[in-house]
């Protein structure tokens, strides 16, 4: 069963939307939808977390354009851990500013730098647009990482919804391109398939994504269905895994992107990748947006970042599976 407090928070900001005269997203220009996006974003209480150093840093990509990179710091002398970040919103939303609380908090939990990524967004971009800034925000952070007394052994990639099928598709790609080797691999509730046949996406869950709303960010985010079966676009369709790293990888029940995401980590299992997962059936998509208001969306991601320090602060993590 879902959290009460979730249900709760979602129907008082579903309220909101009506007296706004909120009309189903695929109504919506792109600019009407980040602004109820950004409405949405009123619900969700900042973070007060304090021993944190914030870095604003600038990303020179190699097809000309520049993007915002923020850093957080802990105290202290390092090296330490990285996880770069990257945050979810369909390709559609989001900027570091919505990612500002999750990424101060695991980097407050996990005592490690965490590097917050931007990319271009869809329409205006469409793919392989973001896919292209994901790896050269690899590329970024490996070069910068010490810096900022970051451990260049130990980087992680990572990210929730859009954004881990960005960090998922990165690691994909690297994994063939041997420049630079990450550690691991973060991935919450990511996106893994153009595909939408099944049993989560059929549930019809209403819960924050619905299957309307992720077919609506697919529309925008690629220019022809075709690019939807690149791996790139869609990891799970790949045909090699084998030289991934080691993955940590978040579910929640509620969730239309559920089943892609079970089926990409038995993917990656059955090839010899150490594979964590962690299952919440009390969650929702989105849920670490809620850590500011919500204490079990709050106690699950600290899960998840002492899961991933234990586990993949090390050489030699092991492959476990857990329920919530």
């Amino acid at each position: 069963m879902i959290e009460r407090g979730i249900t709760e928070l979602l129907a008082n900001i579903s309220e909101v939307m009506k007296q706004h005269e909120h009309p189903p997203l695929e109504q919506l220009t792109v600019q009407e939808s980040r602004h109820f996006y950004d409405l949405a974003r009123t619900f969700y209480t900042p973070l007060s977390i304090d021993g944190i150093t914030v870095l604003e840093e600038t990303l020179q990509s190699p097809l000309g354009h520049t993007l915002p990179i923020r850093v957080y710091r802990p105290q202290g002398d390092g090296p330490f851990p990285v996880l770069l970040y990257f945050h979810g919103g369909g390709w559609v939303f989001g900027d570091l500013d919505s990612a500002e609380n999750v990424c101060q908090f695991m980097a407050q939990e996990a005592n490690a730098i965490v590097v917050s990524a931007t990319y271009r967004q869809a329409p205006e971009h469409k793919y392989p647009a973001a896919f292209l800034d994901s790896i050269a925000a690899v590329s970024w952070t490996f070069e910068n990482s010490a810096r900022f007394q970051g451990d260049p052994t130990k980087i992680t990639i990572g990210g929730e919804s859009s954004g881990g099928n960005l960090a998922a598709s990165a690691a994909l790609y690297y994994q063939n391109h041997g420049t630079y080797r990450l550690h691991s691999q973060l991935l919450i509730t990511p996106v893994t398939h153009y595909h939408f046949e099944t049993s989560s996406y059929q549930a019809n869950y209403r819960y924050n994504l619905t299957s309307e709303k992720m077919k609506w960010f697919w529309q925008h985010y690629l220019e022809d269905e075709k690019d939807g079966q690149t791996v790139f676009a869609s990891p799970l369709l790949a045909t090699s895994v084998d030289h991934l790293p080691a993955t940590l990888l978040v579910t929640v029940e509620g969730d239309p992107l559920r089943d892609e995401g079970i089926a990409y980590g038995k993917k990656l299992e059955a090839a010899g990748v150490a594979v964590t997962h962690l299952h919440y059936a009390h969650l929702v998509h989105s849920f670490v947006a809620m850590i500011g208001t919500q204490a079990a969306a709050k106690q699950a991601l600290q899960q998840i970042v002492q899961t991933w320090r234990e586990q993949f602060a090390c050489p030699h993590p092991t492959l476990t599976s857990s329920v919530r």
